[in-house]
């Protein structure tokens, strides 16, 4: 199954620990996120610094939609905007990736 996926690499923010970022991103964010319309999966992977520190990013969301039309719609709409607002909130900036995603090996 062919599907749309957007993924946004994170730079934490500056003045939070490590530990700051991952509980806004898990406990604030995630329920943010969790409302987008039309939203198939989502996921957190957060990168483990000490192991890569040239690496850049401090971790990624994905996000899953049918098609690049429900994403984009999900962005616009009023949960997607209340999501977008919140990143201030934890991270310095975000690199969003769109993807489309072909599904090879999946449970």
């Amino acid at each position: 199954m062919a599907g749309f996926k957007r993924i946004g690499l994170q730079r934490r923010r500056a003045d939070l620990t490590p530990e700051q970022f991952v509980d806004h991103w898990v406990n604030v964010h995630a329920e943010l996120a969790k409302r987008l319309p039309n939203v198939r999966r989502y996921s957190i992977n957060v990168i483990d610094r000490s192991r890569d520190p040239a690496l850049g990013y401090d971790g990624f969301s994905e996000l899953w939609f049918d098609s690049q039309a429900d994403c984009e719609a999900a962005f616009k709409s009023p949960e997607g905007v209340r999501l977008l607002a919140d990143l201030k909130n934890y991270v310095e900036s975000v690199d969003a990736v769109f993807i489309e995603e072909h599904q090879i090996i999946w449970p």
